[in-house]
This record gives C-alpha cells, sequence and structure tokens, in this order.
C-alpha cells in the first residue's frame, strides 16, 4: 500500500515497520530510546505518520472482514436470514467472534452483517478500505446508507461509484462530506429506497432516558429533521434570555430551558438581582418572537411536483424530493430562489447577478452570500461540521483592499464558507487556504500547514446535487481608470504615493508566493498524472 501522497514517514516509524510504508504493530518490546528518535523529526513527519496509522487501521479492519466473511461462508454458507433463534447459523457463528473478542453478540453480529456487505454488495469500497482510502468508522456509514439497496440492480453501480469518488480524495473524509456523496448517489440510483429509509426512520422515533453517573441522566428523542432544529433553537433562545449575569454556563441553561420547556415550569434567571433586566416568557410562551430558520435547498421542479429530484437540509444532508415538498408544503414556509424572478437570461442559458454590493466590493451581494452557503453546505475545513448557513463566507485569497483589482476578487472562485474558528485561525496565524477547480470541473480545496504541509479539503459539496448551479454567473467588479483613486480623478501621469508594505501586506505576498508554489506543483502532478484530478 503506497504512503500518503506528499507525505514521508518519520525515520521512526520506517526503522520499526514491519510493513513498507506502513506504521509499526508494536509487540510489547518498546525501548525509551524509541520515543527519544521523535524529538528530532520534523513536524510534517509526525502528521505523516499518523495519516499512515490512519491508513494502517483501515488496512488492518478490511483483513478482519475479510476473516469475518470467510467464518460466515463456512459457517452459515448462502442463507442470509438470522430468525434470532440462539441456535441459527448467524448466531453460532457470532458467539464464536463474541467469545474470541470478548464482545458482545450484538456486536459480533453486526460485525459479520458488516463483512458480508462489504463482499457481497460494497466489493469496490472493500477495496477502498484495503487501500486505506476509507477509514474502518467511514466504511460503516457507507454499509448502513446502503442497506436499502441491498439486492437491488442498481447496487453494483452505487458501489462503482462510491469507488470512484473516493478514489478522488487522498486524504481523510469528514463525516457530513461523505454521507451527503453516498446519499446523493443512492437517491439518483434509488429514490425508493431513500423514502423508504425516511419511512422506517419516522415510524422508529421515540424519546428515553439514559442513566448516566453520579446522579446525572439524559433525556434524547429522535424526530424529524425540522422538528429537531426547531427544538434546539426554542431552547437556546430560552436559554439566552437571561441577562448577562447569571452564573451558569450556556450549556448549563440549555439543559435548565430544556427542562422547562418540557415541563412548562418557569425558567428564571439567578443572577440574584432585585433589577434583573432579563425578559424571560412564562411557561407556554415562545422565547423568541421571531421565525426559527432551517434552509432547505431544492430545485423548483421538485418543489412543484414536476420531478423528484433530491434536496438538502442545512445542518442535516440530503432529504428526498418528497420531504422537499413536505416542508415547501408548510404554512410558515418561504420560498426564495437565487436567481430573482424577472432576471433576464443569457444566450447560453446562464444568469449573471452582481457579485458585490454597489457601496462595497468587498462585500458579497446578497445573491452572491446565499449561492455560497448553498454551494458549499457545510464548512470547507476536513472534519468541521458547521452549516454553511452558521459559518463565516471567506475570501480565500485576501481581498486586496488598496487595489481591489490586483486580486482577492469577491467572486464565487474566490469565495467558500469557514467556521469561525478557522477563519480567526487563518486571519491571524499562518495557515494558508487555496480553491480551484481540478480537470473535472469541480470546486476543490487545500489546507497549507505552518509548516508548509498541503492537506486536501474534501471534494463534495451542494454543487454535485444541484449541478445548475453552474449556470448562475456573477459580474466581476469593474477595474477603475488608471491612476485614478477613490474617487477616479487622480491623473495617470501622477505617480502612486511611496508607502512602506505593512506587515499584513508581506503576510498576504508570503501567502500568494505560497499559493503559486503549490498551483504549479499541483499542475506539474496533474501533467505527470500523479494525482487523482488527473485521471480521465
Amino acid at each position: 500500500m503506497a504512503a500518503v501522497a506528499g507525505w514521508e514517514m518519520s525515520r521512526w516509524w520506517r526503522a520499526r515497520s514491519p510493513w513498507p510504508d506502513l506504521p509499526a504493530l508494536y509487540t510489547g518490546d518498546v525501548h525509551a530510546d524509541d520515543v527519544t528518535d521523535l524529538i528530532g523529526t520534523h513536524v510534517n513527519e509526525l502528521l505523516g505518520s499518523m495519516a499512515s496509522t490512519q491508513r494502517a487501521r483501515s488496512y488492518l479492519a478490511w483483513h478482519n472482514y475479510q476473516l469475518a466473511a470467510e467464518l460466515h461462508r463456512r459457517l452459515v454458507g448462502d442463507s442470509d436470514e438470522h430468525d434470532f433463534l440462539v441456535v441459527d447459523g448467524l448466531a453460532d457463528c457470532a458467539a464464536r467472534i463474541a467469545v474470541a473478542l470478548a464482545i458482545t453478540q450484538y456486536a459480533a453480529e453486526q460485525l459479520l452483517a458488516q463483512a458480508v456487505a462489504l463482499r457481497d454488495r460494497l466489493p469496490q469500497v472493500s477495496q477502498r478500505l484495503r487501500e486505506g482510502r476509507i477509514s474502518p468508522e467511514r466504511v460503516i456509514a457507507v454499509i448502513a446508507r446502503t442497506d436499502l439497496i441491498d439486492g437491488a440492480d442498481c447496487a453494483g453501480e452505487v458501489d462503482a461509484q462510491i469507488a470512484a469518488e473516493l478514489d478522488l480524495h487522498d486524504g481523510a473524509w469528514s463525516a457530513e462530506r461523505l454521507r451527503d456523496m453516498v446519499d446523493r448517489i443512492v437517491y439518483r440510483h434509488d429514490p425508493d429506497a431513500v423514502r423508504e429509509r425516511r419511512r422506517r426512520a419516522l415510524d422508529a422515533r421515540d424519546s428515553w432516558v439514559e442513566a448516566k453517573a453520579d446522579g446525572v441522566a439524559k433525556v434524547a428523542a429522535t424526530m424529524s429533521a425540522e422538528n429537531a432544529r426547531i427544538s434546539r433553537e426554542n431552547i437556546g433562545a430560552l436559554a439566552g434570555s437571561t441577562c448577562p449575569d447569571d452564573p451558569r454556563t450556556i450549556a448549563q441553561r440549555r439543559s435548565d430551558a430544556a427542562f422547562a420547556l418540557m415541563s412548562q415550569t418557569s425558567f428564571a434567571c439567578l443572577c440574584g438581582q432585585e433589577d434583573c433586566p432579563a425578559e424571560i416568557p412564562e411557561p407556554g410562551v415562545a422565547a423568541s418572537a421571531s421565525k426559527i430558520l432551517i434552509h432547505v435547498v431544492a430545485d423548483e421542479r421538485t418543489i412543484a411536483g414536476q420531478a423528484d429530484n433530491a434536496g438538502f437540509v442545512a445542518g442535516h444532508g440530503v432529504i428526498s424530493g418528497e420531504h422537499v415538498r413536505d416542508l415547501a408544503a408548510r404554512p410558515d414556509a418561504v420560498i426564495k430562489p437565487i436567481v430573482p424572478p424577472g432576471t433576464p437570461q443569457n444566450t447560453d442559458g446562464t444568469w449573471t447577478l452582481p457579485a458585490h454590493q454597489p457601496s462595497n466590493p468587498y462585500r458579497p451581494s446578497a445573491a452572491l452570500d446565499t449561492y455560497i452557503r448553498v454551494r458549499d453546505g457545510h464548512s470547507v475545513v476536513p472534519g468541521n461540521a458547521t452549516s454553511a448557513f452558521a459559518g463565516d463566507v471567506d475570501h480565500v485569497w485576501e481581498y486586496n483592499h488598496a487595489d481591489p483589482s490586483a486580486g482577492g476578487q469577491t467572486l464565487p472562485e474566490n469565495l467558500n464558507v469557514k467556521d469561525r474558528f478557522f477563519h480567526i485561525l487563518k486571519t491571524f496565524g499562518s495557515w494558508v487556504d487555496d480553491q480551484y477547480r481540478d480537470r473535472r470541473g469541480r470546486l476543490r480545496q487545500e489546507f497549507i500547514t505552518p509548516e508548509g504541509l498541503v492537506l486536501s479539503g474534501d471534494p463534495e459539496n451542494v454543487e454535485m446535487l444541484f449541478p445548475g448551479l453552474r449556470r448562475i454567473r456573477f459580474a466581476p467588479q469593474e477595474a477603475p481608470p488608471r491612476g485614478a483613486g477613490a474617487g477616479g480623478s487622480a491623473p495617470d501621469d501622477q505617480p502612486p504615493p511611496a508607502r512602506r508594505r505593512t506587515r499584513l501586506a508581506d503576510k498576504h505576498a508570503r501567502r500568494e508566493q505560497e499559493r503559486e508554489r503549490n498551483r504549479r506543483r499541483r499542475e506539474r502532478a496533474e501533467r505527470e498524472g500523479n494525482t487523482p484530478d488527473s485521471a480521465e
């Protein structure tokens, strides 16, 4: 198995690894000198070794599934039925695994089911697990989300397309992006399976209490995605109605607010002041007069019942066309197209909208802001689940306030959504990010650590679910006349005043150089056919 592209494992790993390009599996004879060797190891080598460790875990999980599948073949045979009797073949096979691994009977049966699913339904995905392109945790999600196409005619095509998507990415997959990718593929091949999965999930909705340690318990409930979001927002609104001097944390206030809402009892501010300014509603009264926004992305024909394409709920993921129409039919639903009604269509079938606010070319227009959030779906930072509608729209290449035409324009290809933490980390730290379209036309991101290690972003976004988004164009800012200042009155032959470049400008210049270096590296790799992007 090849090591992660662009990463080299540390000497510490290479000297002790029984497998080429895989981290060592220790047998207990680890010496103090082994750890001391890490002191001189470069940060990039340490990160590369962690990535290789992840691939080793994938390989071992694949190997374990192979063993379990062979046990199933020998002891259970072709029977896929499980009659839930202790003496049936599946239970007997699982019992052997449970005792050998000291796990529960249920966990062993789940392991067997996953192994058989990879063998029979998802053989190509199984191969990607062996190659380390998907982690053991993520492959379980793929198995679960393809369960209803088991035995369907489209199962082979779904397996092949998921495997092809996994081949596009050398790094780790975010849970949300992988979920959206699998759901998108399953829905396009078998929308009935998605509708059936939703029906089963709704039929299984429930509420329960789970006992925890130290006299604490957890209340949980399953419900529709929109009802869960409304419940969460109501709890948050009530928890936020206290005054700033309330001694509880926001988490503690949310817990108390949830109890007050469920028990229809009063919720109070605990600041202890006689003249507390908090305005807390009475039990049964909404905590906020404002509407709770649930952003749903769908195409017009599906809403109208003329098509049955999938939709997307911000903070949740892909939903069925039937679910889209249910949400659109709510009396409080507001349907707002990205392209305003009456916008003239271009001769090539596209539409052109303003990219920025007329008074400030740095600020995206309302249409562009919505477009970016719809396109990205989530924060583009790998592993971050923040909804795009709750994140920050950020300029990838820094906007040049002194000369907007020189770079960092407010355009779709230079904007994406990041969670607040990473936005701040990039603004005040030494991280660099880049965004580009690969040879397939997919929008891709790269993140460059302060040490210069290039990490690939997820290759999935909501644009893959709604390819019609590519028909929307945004007009760039018109460049001012040469030599003109903010008012456009400076003569062309007058040289600009000499200014010493600021530290911020130096920082932005270094970032531009870093991006250019990585773009040249990427283009060279594509020419040589060494990246997933280069495959035709």
